[in-house]
C-alpha cells in the first residue's frame, strides 16, 4: 500500500475568556465576575453538569434556573484558555486568580470538578462562590463542598430577600436545597 500524508489543520489557542491585561488590584472584582461568566457558559454546554442537576432533581426549570442564578461548572478548562504560564500575561493572570482564590498554588482550579453557585451582592458583583463536586469517581477524602478562601459573604437569592413582595423567607442549610425550593415555585 501507499502511505498518504495527512494534512493537519494548524493548532490554534482558544481566546481567553478573561481580560489578561488587568494588573490593577481594584479590578479584581471584574476578574472574579469574568471567571463566573466563563463557568456559567461552560455549564450550559456541559452534558455532565446538566446531568448532575437532573440527578439532584433540579430539572423542571433547568435553563431558567441556570441563567437566573448564573450557575456554572468548573471543568478544568479555564487554564487552557489563559495565556501560557511562561508568558508575562499568563503569569500575571494566574497570580491574580490565586489571590482571588480561583487558582491554587499548584496551578490548578480551586473549584475543579464542581458545580459552582455564585453569590452576588446587591450591585451584581460576585462576593462568594460555592462549589459542589459532581464527579462519581472521586478520591477517598475529597472535600465535596468548597468556598472561596476567607470569610463567607453575601446572601444567596438577594433579590427575593430585597423584594417587598416576599412575606416569608425559607432558610436552607445548603444552596442546592434552596435551588430545589426555587424549582418547585418557592421563589
Amino acid at each position: 500500500g501507499e502511505i498518504k500524508k495527512i494534512k493537519r489543520a494548524p493548532i490554534r489557542k482558544l481566546d481567553s475568556p478573561l481580560d489578561t491585561e488587568m494588573y490593577k488590584p481594584v479590578e479584581n472584582q471584574v476578574l472574579l465576575n469574568q471567571v463566573m461568566d466563563f463557568y456559567h457558559e461552560t455549564l450550559k454546554q456541559s452534558p455532565e453538569g446538566l446531568e448532575y442537576l437532573e440527578k439532584r432533581g433540579l430539572k423542571n426549570l433547568e435553563m431558567e434556573m441556570i441563567d437566573h442564578f448564573k450557575l456554572g461548572l468548573a471543568n478544568r478548562t479555564l487554564c487552557y484558555r489563559l495565556p501560557a504560564r511562561n508568558r508575562q500575561a499568563g503569569k500575571k493572570i494566574r497570580e491574580k486568580l490565586q489571590q482571588l482564590g480561583i487558582y491554587r498554588e499548584k496551578n490548578h482550579e480551586h473549584f475543579a470538578g464542581c458545580l459552582v453557585i455564585p453569590i452576588y451582592d446587591e450591585t451584581g458583583n460576585v462576593v462568594e462562590i460555592y462549589g459542589r463536586k459532581i464527579g462519581a469517581s472521586l478520591r477517598k477524602g475529597t472535600t465535596f463542598h468548597l468556598y472561596l478562601p476567607g470569610p463567607h459573604q453575601g446572601v444567596w437569592n438577594f433579590s427575593a430577600l430585597a423584594a417587598a413582595k416576599c412575606k416569608e423567607i425559607i432558610l436552607c442549610e445548603a444552596l442546592i436545597d434552596a435551588l430545589t425550593f426555587w424549582c418547585y415555585g418557592f421563589r
